[in-house]
């Protein structure tokens, strides 16, 4: 086959292809609603005490209910709101997805970060830190015995909690 051929070939085969994909669910004849898209998990926000557990990892404890929120971090105007209307619950988390809250020595003592990442390349907030009061935000994992939240975004509030 010369090559004129299998350029006319292959134009010819991606001329061919639908415009867009199609999913699983679409080809099988299925159509997908609203409610299929839905994520599996929530993102969602809550207020609460940090406690590390010794072999337990990092909880929210004294946790409000979390509530659905959008993606993305919090705006001051958001975090102004929480602080007003500042009230801790009786809900506990395990926190998942720790390491880029913690202060720097404790980023590179979670896993095998201290591997690819030296002291100076630390990029940690420093914000998750025993008995403090925080705002979080991330994906609520409901459990039977644990709720997890693996977190995308955490704001101290206060040095202390109560």
């Amino acid at each position: 086959m010369n090559r004129n051929r299998v350029a006319l070939w292959m134009a010819v085969a991606l001329v061919s292809l639908p415009a867009a994909p199609v999913s699983w669910v679409e080809a099988a004849g299925q159509p997908q609603t609203a409610e299929r898209r839905k994520p599996q998990v929530e993102m969602v926000q809550a207020v609460g005490c940090v406690e590390e557990r010794t072999g337990n990892g990092w909880w929210l404890t004294r946790a409000s209910e979390p509530e659905v929120s959008p993606a993305g971090v919090f705006n001051q105007d958001q975090v102004d709101a929480v602080l007003a209307a500042l009230e801790l619950g009786t809900r506990e988390f395990q926190l998942i997805g720790v390491a880029d809250f913690l202060d720097a020595e404790g980023l590179l003592a979670t896993g095998n970060r201290a591997d690819f990442t030296s002291a100076d390349q630390v990029n940690a907030t420093g914000d998750l830190r025993p008995g403090r009061t925080v705002l979080v935000k991330g994906l609520l994992i409901e459990g039977d015995e644990v709720s997890r939240v693996n977190l995308t975004t955490v704001v101290g509030l206060a040095d202390s909690c109560g």
